[in-house]
């Protein structure tokens, strides 16, 4: 991507810095809840099924990045 100034470089390379949070999402997605393994018969389905698997993996994607900033956090989740 294009950055006409040194602010735009910046924000740019933010972006590229958050991309393995993005990748350890998908990771989650595919491995984990196994997603493409999905022997559905309708996309109604199939698309409530994904669904359901967003909310699993970003819930444990955002346990996975709470213990690795605060690993005494999980202790006190009721």
């Amino acid at each position: 991507m294009p950055a006409s100034s040194p602010q735009e470089a910046i924000e740019k390379l933010g972006w590229y810095a958050l991309r393995w949070k993005i990748e350890s999402f998908h990771k989650i997605l595919k491995s984990g809840c196994r997603a493409e393994e999905a022997r559905l018969r309708t996309a109604e389905r199939l698309v409530n099924l994904i669904a359901l698997f967003c909310i699993i993996a970003w819930r444990l994607f955002w346990m996975t990045m709470l213990n690795r900033t605060e690993p005494e956090a999980l202790l006190a989740l009721p």
